[in-house]
């Protein structure tokens, strides 16, 4: 298994979490006047996302290093956008002047709660299938067979 470096870098461009122009790229966030999650906010979900791996049966007590990149950024980024989605549905505001259709201010929670669930979804199945993987590998190096000694290439 590579070890993973996964950086708030590498986390920040997964999610296109740039001001204005998104570095390498032809894509502008236009409503976006600064980033969305600070670097201590990509720390900290990139941190628990491992401690959550541990308490995945079979436990363990592997650090990001040792845990598969690609789930390590998606479960990453499934704890960010569920985060967003509780501070979006706690400030959630609709409001109306005159004439003009309803205007919702932090109005997205069902989209990020939309995202979050897709990235669980591919991070459980995937991180069991690693798990269950790497179970049967230790067991394997393990054990003989008795049929290892019978054999006609002893």
């Amino acid at each position: 298994m590579t070890p993973a470096r996964l950086s708030v870098e590498d986390i920040r461009w997964f999610l296109r979490d740039f001001a204005g122009q998104v570095p390498g790229t032809g894509v502008t966030n236009i409503l976006l006047d600064g980033v969305e999650f600070s670097d201590d906010d990509l720390r900290r979900a990139k941190r628990f996302t491992v401690s959550r791996w541990n308490a995945m049966v079979p436990q363990t007590t592997d650090n990001e290093n040792s845990i598969p990149e690609w789930l390590l950024m998606v479960g990453t980024c499934e704890l960010l956008m569920q985060s967003e989605a509780f501070r979006q549905n706690r400030n959630a505001l609709t409001y109306s002047d005159g004439n003009i259709a309803p205007v919702g201010l932090d109005d997205k929670m069902q989209q990020y709660m939309a995202l979050s669930q897709a990235l669980r979804a591919e991070f459980e199945e995937k991180a069991k299938m690693v798990k269950v993987s790497n179970n049967l590998e230790s067991a394997y190096s393990s054990l003989g067979s008795g049929y290892r000694i019978s054999t006609r290439y002893r």
